[in-house]
């Protein structure tokens, strides 16, 4: 049997569609061995059936699996606009919000919800990614359309590209990083700088502050390193 292999050639290759496909295998079989998971990899990213996996020799397959390893612990830097065809057949070209200052409280709450599943990726990409204005065609600066849910948006977003999905998640978690620090510095050093002037009370509530950024930043740490390690590589033979 003449099986073709058609891998992608790098990460942005690979759909945020598949990643979340994947995602849930991996989330329904917890207590599943390797190598179904391998096996799984090449049916969703190599689009061959079961039966061609088992098919494929076994050097094959290894080199496949140490392919696939390199690939998806490729680096996804943050990327600001990117163009896809939408659902009419026409070019989109979709920018990073511009200004995360002026993020409204809506955008900020849905990205929040939306970033901690797999499953609403592609929703908190809608968040992120948004129509670029087309009188800024060609220019460095430019202004997405304003923020209307994501219902307009996220089933288009699941055909993004992989990297770039990764990359804007990897950016917000460590900018809220940044932020939480600088907070909790801040805050400490109030605490420090008039602490013969406050009362117990707001001496209670700078320090029940400071523990709670510094816990909220401990849980962005976490999920920044179980993220930056790509959530593919743990599941391939080496």
């Amino acid at each position: 049997m003449n099986i073709q292999l058609q891998l992608p050639k790098d990460i942005n290759s690979v759909n945020l569609r598949d990643f979340q496909k994947f995602q849930k295998v991996v989330a329904d079989n917890p207590e599943v061995n390797n190598d179904f998971l391998e096996v799984k990899m090449l049916q969703i990213f190599a689009g061959l059936t079961y039966k061609e996996v088992q098919l494929l020799p076994v050097g094959t397959f290894d080199d496949v699996m140490r392919y696939m390893t390199v690939l998806f612990e490729s680096k996804t830097p943050l990327i600001r606009r990117f163009t896809m065809t939408g659902t009419d057949g026409v070019d989109v070209e979709f920018g990073f919000i511009p200004n995360l200052d002026k993020m409204t409280m809506g955008e900020y709450i849905d990205l929040n919800n939306y970033l901690e599943d797999a499953d609403s990726l592609n929703k908190a990409m809608a968040v992120l990614y948004r129509p670029i204005h087309p009188s800024y065609k060609n220019k460095t600066n430019y202004r997405i359309s304003s923020y209307e849910g994501t219902e307009f948006f996220s089933e288009l977003m699941k055909d993004m590209p992989l990297g770039i999905a990764l990359g804007a998640k990897v950016f917000f978690y460590r900018l809220g990083m940044k932020l939480s620090r600088l907070i909790m510095n801040s805050f400490q050093r109030q605490l420090e700088a008039q602490d013969n002037n406050l009362s117990e009370e707001e001496k209670s509530r700078l320090i029940k502050s400071i523990d709670g950024i510094r816990s909220s930043t401990l849980l962005l740490e976490d999920r920044l390193s179980i993220l930056t390690k790509q959530p593919y590589s743990q599941y391939t033979k080496l």
